[in-house]
């Protein structure tokens, strides 16, 4: 890979330079559908996605909608080169566990935003309950991105761009498992007011036993998943605006365990995830600036019975995890080609378990401190060169446990036209260990950790982008190694914790067609081979694989008058599930379907028909279940709703 990666990049550089004494085409214009939009997360400052040395993928809301996705963890489940671990439907969190995405092949290393908030809270977040609704685009920007965000941007970040201003609408669903939708959205351009729930109730055998085990098989079943989300936003005026959203998911399931004897009902739990997002957000043309605090707690309990049906309480856990923090930027025009973005940023964290398995638990503290600075320097109109660094420490840490890390960067773009350019760069990352890593609590918690290492990773990126009339083409090859991984052993009951390694390389390519008014269609494959160095369970210490090694993903949408159809498809094959457990072991790939069908009879009115999963296939949505265990995909569900705007 390595090799391939040398030849490829000689090859871009060398064919850049031989044309770069051609002048840019003059019929050649920015004007398609993809490339000319706006990126903003990928260098913290406003620039052409054709013009950014990273791999970028941007959902607007429009193909959000399309995508039949009701709420950011769907809408993200599709990208390419993005794998889902879902457990409930829509990526309802179980117990403690929530559902993630994960990028090249990296579990955890994701930092997810909201208007360039961070909302990761323990390496966890809660985004099934932000509805569409209620975003105007995602950006998606793989690759290392520790030095301009911090910790937590291993693998990539994703933001979540809120809308300004209201719909003025009210949306109401029905469909089969119970599911109903109502949303309400008002408001003017400077005010907005919005209130979302969405209903599951009763999927039987959501997940189980994919064979009998030394316990019995055994399936876990849904009662009900209901999602909350009231978000209300304020914009002071063209620079400065504010938001505070609460969004809630409230999971109950039962297990039946079935043995030589017969089958009982084991287990019954109640799940209660909670967050709150507070910000503030400040922009002019040199200045951006945010302030935020959230809050995530998460609370279960629940009973168990014995095969003789004795019935004990189970006992009750509380989590809470709490970060304010501020960040503050100022762009500098050096010169006519010289551009300096620096900032400093700072956060306190903690996590607080009141009651953990019934019992007090214990309360931990940080700070986490930063300053970075991009320079933005072009050598002429062709050619650009980015180099950043961040530095980063802790201070009043728990335990007096300090960190500090410096990650930097080096990136090159050279435009071999206006709507072509082609890249290559090496950023560093890092991750912090976080409190429930070094002081684990819960029934399962094994000893303490308090000197774990931060993670650190290196990733290397050679890209090509062009606007070719209605056809836009991306691909890029990477390599990542990370160093000190911090990784979960499960062992005798209880889960400990150690430091190990990970690497992953390959390719990922898309092409995105605007065929005629009435059809778009987009394509993409990744090719990658994802690994970790497994040293409790492997023989030798030697490499496992991790999740999948193939996706193929791929849409259509047809618009004709007031009708507007779409087919979105995600294929994931040669996939590895990495349990805690035991070795890496090969599972079956999963194959995800939506279509969708949209009617407009007049500018007020909307019907919308969404069906998921349409093949109707029971595929395991996860990626770390031991043997004998899965967390099947839904089966076939629609959701029939009408929109009313005024």
């Amino acid at each position: 890979m390595k090799k391939l990666s040398a030849k490829i990049l000689t090859g871009l550089v060398l064919g850049s330079l031989m044309m770069s004494g051609t002048a840019f085409a003059a019929d050649e214009s920015v004007e398609a559908f993809d490339l000319d939009q706006i990126v903003v997360t990928a260098t913290r400052t406003e620039k052409l996605d054709v013009d950014v040395p990273a791999s970028t993928e941007i959902l607007t809301q429009e193909k959000i909608k399309m995508s039949g996705a009701t709420n950011a963890f769907e809408a993200l489940s599709k990208v390419n080169g993005v794998e889902m671990n879902q457990y409930f439907p829509g990526g309802a969190p179980f117990t403690s566990m929530t559902s993630d995405i994960n990028i090249r092949g990296f579990g955890g290393g994701t930092l997810v935003m909201v208007n360039g908030n961070p909302i990761n809270l323990n390496n966890k977040y809660v985004i099934d309950a932000i509805p569409t609704e209620q975003i105007e685009r995602i950006e998606v920007v793989k690759g290392g991105g520790a030095i301009l965000y911090g910790s937590e941007a291993m693998a990539g970040v994703v933001n979540i761009i809120t809308k300004k201003g209201a719909n003025n609408s009210v949306t109401v669903g029905y469909g089969n498992r119970g599911q109903q939708k109502y949303n309400v959205n008002v408001g003017n351009d400077k005010l907005r007011v919005a209130y979302d729930l969405k209903k599951w109730g009763n999927v039987n055998s959501i997940s189980g036993s994919t064979a009998a085990m030394a316990s019995g098989a055994y399936e876990y079943n849904l009662n009900k998943n209901i999602k909350e989300n009231f978000d209300v936003a304020y914009s002071i005026n063209k620079n400065l605006d504010v938001e505070f959203t609460h969004f809630e998911s409230d999971v109950t399931y039962d297990r039946d365990t079935k043995t030589k004897t017969g089958e009982y009902k084991a287990q019954y739990r109640d799940t209660y995830t909670r967050q709150d997002l507070a910000q503030i957000n400040y922009k002019d043309d040199t200045v951006t600036a945010h302030a935020w605090w959230t809050k995530n707690k998460i609370k279960y309990e629940g009973k168990n019975w014995t095969s003789a049906g004795k019935e004990t309480i189970a006992s009750p856990t509380v989590r809470e995890v709490t970060t304010l923090g501020a960040d503050v930027q100022k762009t500098f025009k050096v010169s006519s080609k010289s551009t300096v973005t620096a900032g400093a940023n700072f956060k306190h964290e903690s996590l607080d378990n009141p009651v953990s398995s019934g019992k007090k638990g214990d309360k931990w503290n940080r700070n986490i401190a930063a300053v970075f600075a991009q320079l933005d320097q072009k050598f002429d109109d062709k050619n650009t060169v980015i180099i950043s660094g961040r530095e980063t420490w802790t201070t009043s840490a728990s335990k007096d446990q300090k960190y500090h890390n410096f990650s930097g960067g080096l990136q090159y773009l050279h435009k071999l036209t206006e709507n072509k350019s082609v890249y290559a760069g090496v950023t560093q990352s890092f991750i912090m260990p976080t409190f429930s890593a070094m002081y684990p609590s819960g029934p399962s918690a094994g000893d303490p950790n308090p000197d774990l290492k931060p993670m650190k990773g290196v990733n290397y990126e050679i890209g090509y982008k062009e606007v070719a009339g209605n056809h836009t083409w991306k691909f890029a090859a990477f390599t990542n190694r990370v160093k000190d991984n911090i990784a979960a052993n499960w062992s005798n009951g209880t889960y400990t914790y150690s430091n190990e390694d990970f690497r992953n390389k390959g390719v990922e390519a898309s092409l995105a067609v605007k065929a005629s008014d009435k059809i778009n269609y987009d394509i993409g494959f990744t090719i990658q081979n994802p690994e970790n160095k497994n040293n409790k369970y492997a023989a030798k210490k030697d490499w496992q694989r991790k999740f999948g090694k193939y996706q193929l993903k791929g849409g259509v949408d047809y618009t004709i008058g007031k009708f507007k159809t779409a087919l979105t498809a995600s294929y994931v094959f040669d996939r590895y599930s990495s349990p805690s457990s035991s070795k890496s072991y090969k599972i079956d790939p999963y194959f995800l379907t939506t279509w969708t069908a949209n009617y407009a009879p007049d500018k007020n009115s909307e019907f919308s028909l969404i069906v998921d999963n349409v093949l109707n296939r029971r595929d395991n949505m996860s990626n770390t279940m031991s043997n004998g265990g899965a967390y099947y995909k839904t089966p076939t569900s629609f959701l029939l709703s009408y929109t009313y705007k005024f």
